[in-house]
């Protein structure tokens, strides 16, 4: 035998209760059936609704009733048309002139107590039931049960609990004497001894199931709903959950009890009284396998199972130094809770005892205020003993019994929580270690249940992007990006593209952007770039891993990292301007981000795709002392003096540098130093120096009297050099030495100039646009480590940025 259960959804319209139909027919080819049904969709709301309006004297109660009326008669008249339907159209009437006529005493009265509300509730089932059957009955035998007939309860009404000798008594009873036909039985019902309506809880039905499954030693409990089974995690917070093909009651009952609402969470103690087991299952999909829950668990490779949660949550916390070690506090608290029928969800107390943290419904907090305010006034009247309060806060409960023993998951929980900035307000774990529930803010729901699936359930490690600068570095890293997508697929790496800006506009997607495309999405994008904006848009995306990748020169940019950083965004950026920040700025950047614990890569500030940062980090990683760090930090000076000979003016190998893009679009950008300066200042802030910009010495190559003169007019004076740059270029070559731009960092102290080297020098023989340093460590105090290599260009700073997010997506632990 076996119980199959339709909820509300299965029999919301004629064409689903066909399909329901059909779905019993083949299973009673198999065995014998007993169908459990709701009230059609959204009747049991429509249903209370009517008894609330009627109890304040709204007639708007009669229009309810009548557009419920006709929903019954229309769905009865599709699926048994003409003559077919008569006898179950009287008996529709009938239940429906009896519920108005409650409604009418509900009106009369002013009054709807819990019992009468009950009576009201009952109908939706009671019609649900008439109707399938009839339909049933013209392919074969089928009939109509109350349950109120079978079901025996206390006189809680509303939430009423089963009184199971009884209620296992007439079940047996009812269905020796009913062995032929499909029973179809209203779901959620029942009736107290004295043969009052009572309902055992919202959602009911499945209770109702499994209640008839253990009394008639049921083979299965099916319950039809449409999910295709119990996920991992709710889709519409997560669309990355999937369909878990087997639980255990434990874990189905800690994912029930913790949000998951897929099933009632007391539908799970008669068939685990009774061993029976339960399939889930999508009357939409029924070719799906859906969910088995069941005794033992079937093989699963991880640790947890499910993640659920619980939303409209206040956090109570009762504080006060007079607790500590006075015996009989908590139960003072819970009995004064339980008393006012105040459903404590979760308990969290500290080993010193001066605190005790709760979780309740929010719709509890002023009950469970007064009932406290009351037992404990004495202490909060003296100021000993105080009440705190925390809403909206949500109750995430992480559930699995692959967790049981198994070290280090509640560490990767919290890692995964910390490292995307959401903050705990309160933790518990049971001895059973199946279960670690964690209360946070709501606002970061979303956020935390996709951050703990992640890191629990996808093989992938995410990575999302925000590109801000699409000029030359930041297009040749997206063309990066699109060439190695394969290559990032094969090492397990899921990297996309969530936001793409510059200048003037900015464009998200939290599934990703078309990288192929970027140029149109970017081109169609509607929001205006605005930096503070952008930290709230990728904030609301509720995207975990996310990293803002700065392809720009702008100051103004990364003045606003912090802003990033607190929307919980890694940086990645061949941009400099924010490690030259004021040392106060920049020391306040650096605290930010070990306090986010957010990465910050920037191999790019020097030596465009050179390894000079990550050599540097590793040298002192390492326990290694830094002596002296010298080199050629400048693509375009080492350009222009490697060009240089002597045999044409400097003034003209500029102008071809500049043409040839090589230089900034102002030359003196370059020639004054100030980017060499950066790089040196970037160096020794990576050694520990705490220095500022002005602490750097470098020589300037721009003649004073050509400084201020706007770009044109420079141009046109820019030959006024070249006698004192052929004077410097032969004494160098009267010394054997050619000209190089040389920085240098030792002792503390930082310069850069134009200097002479000697023509066998490493420095000497770089060529084109090559940067090369030096480092002199107590490792290598004889012969420096030397790091040469291309120091300007797209490709290679772009290849920079590029191994910096590899970096990052190796750096992070999920």
């Amino acid at each position: 035998m076996k119980i199959l259960k339709f909820g509300g959804s299965s029999v919301a319209s004629p064409q689903r209760i066909r399909l329901v139909e059909r779905i019993v027919r083949e299973a009673e080819a198999r065995s014998r059936v007993i169908v459990v049904v709701s009230a059609f969709q959204g009747t049991t709301d429509q249903l209370l609704t009517c008894a609330r309006a009627a109890e304040r004297g709204d007639s708007e109660y009669r229009n309810l009733f009548q557009t419920l009326s006709r929903r019954h008669f229309k769905v009865l008249q599709d699926l048994l048309p003409g003559r077919k339907g008569l006898t179950t159209r009287n008996n529709v009437v009938e239940l429906l002139r009896e519920l108005r006529e409650t409604l009418s005493g509900i009106e009369l009265l002013h009054d709807c107590p819990p019992r009468t509300l009950d009576l009201v509730a009952s109908f939706g089932e009671r019609l649900s039931s008439v109707i399938v059957a009839a339909y049933f009955n013209q392919k074969r035998p089928a009939f109509p049960v109350d349950a109120r007939n079978l079901i025996v309860t206390d006189d809680h009404f509303t939430s009423a609990g089963v009184l199971f000798g009884p209620t296992n008594k007439a079940i047996r009873s009812y269905f020796q004497q009913h062995r032929k036909g499909t029973a179809v039985v209203t779901g959620f019902l029942g009736a107290t001894e004295e043969g009052r309506t009572t309902t055992i809880g919202r959602n009911g039905s499945d209770y109702t199931a499994t209640i008839l499954g253990a009394a008639l030693g049921a083979s299965m409990v099916e319950i039809w709903t449409d999910v295709d089974g119990i996920m991992s995690a709710d889709p519409r917070s997560v669309p990355a959950a999937f369909v878990l093909p087997q639980v255990t009651y434990e874990e189905a009952m800690e994912l029930s009890y913790f949000g998951a609402e897929v099933l009632h969470s007391a539908a799970l103690a008669p068939a685990v009284a009774a061993n029976i087991p339960i399939l889930i299952k999508n009357t939409l999909n029924p070719a799906v396998r859906g969910t088995l829950i069941s005794k033992k668990p079937e093989y699963w490779e991880g640790t947890a199972k499910g993640i659920s949660s619980i939303d409209g949550i206040a956090l109570l916390t009762l504080r006060g130094l007079t607790m500590v070690g006075v015996p009989g506090t908590a139960e003072r608290l819970f009995r004064t809770l339980a008393k006012r029928r105040v459903n404590v969800i979760l308990i969290s107390q500290a080993s010193s005892e001066h605190t005790i943290c709760f979780a309740i419904r929010s719709s509890d907090i002023t009950a469970a205020q007064k009932a406290i305010q009351e037992e404990f006034h004495y202490e909060i009247q003296a100021r000993v003993v105080a009440l705190d309060e925390k809403t909206p806060q949500t109750i995430i409960a992480v559930v699995g019994e692959g967790m049981k023993g198994t070290p280090g998951v509640a560490g990767k929980v919290f890692q995964a929580l910390g490292q995307n900035g959401v903050n705990i307000s309160a933790i518990a774990q049971g001895a059973s270690e199946r279960n670690i529930s964690f209360v946070i803010e709501s606002a970061n729901k979303v956020r935390a249940l996709n951050i703990i699936h992640s890191a629990f359930f996808e093989k992938k490690k995410k990575l999302h992007l925000i590109i801000v600068g699409v000029g030359n570095i930041g297009a040749t890293l997206l063309q990066q990006l699109l060439q190695q997508q394969q290559y990032l697929s094969s090492r397990g790496f899921d990297v996309r593209v969530c936001g793409l800006a510059n200048s003037e506009h900015m464009v998200f997607n939290a599934n990703g952007i078309e990288v192929r495309h970027w140029q149109e999405e970017l081109k169609h994008a509607d929001k205006k770039m605005d930096a503070r904006q952008m930290a709230e848009e990728v904030r609301k995306l509720d995207l975990t891993n996310v990293a803002l990748v700065d392809c720009t020169a702008s100051e103004e940019l990364s003045q606003a990292y912090a802003l990033f950083v607190d929307a919980n965004m890694h940086i990645v950026t061949p941009n400099k301007k924010a490690n030259v920040l004021p040392l106060k700025q920049y020391k306040t950047l650096m605290e930010k981000l070990r306090e986010k614990q957010k990465f910050f890569l920037y191999e790019a500030n020097v030596g465009a795709g050179l390894p000079v940062i990550s050599t540097l980090h590793d040298l002192i990683a390492s326990g290694d002392r830094i002596r002296k760090i010298e080199g050629i930090l400048s693509g375009t000076l080492s350009y222009l003096f490697n060009s240089y000979d002597g045999s044409r003016p400097f003034s003209e190998i500029v102008r071809e540098a500049h043409k040839l893009g090589f230089t900034e679009p102002d030359p003196r950008d370059d020639l004054g130093g100030e980017d060499v300066a950066r790089k040196l200042l970037i160096l020794a802030r990576q050694t520990g120096w705490e220095i500022d910009l002005k602490d750097i010495h470098v020589e300037n190559l721009v003649p004073s009297t050509l400084r201020r003169l706007n770009t044109k007019q420079f141009f046109e004076k820019l030959p006024l050099v070249d006698r004192a740059f052929q004077k410097r270029y032969e004494r160098a070559n009267s010394h054997g030495c050619v000209l190089r731009y040389v920085a240098k960092l030792a002792n503390r102290r930082g310069n850069a100039a134009l200097v002479e080297v000697p023509r066998n020098h490493a420095f000497a023989l770089t060529r084109g646009s090559d940067n090369i340093l030096a480092f002199t460590t107590d490792r290598y105090s004889r012969t420096p480590l030397i790091v040469q290599g291309p120091g300007a260009g797209a490709e290679v700073t772009a290849a920079a940025v590029f191994s910096d997010i590899l970096k990052l997506l190796h750096y992070l632990p999920f």
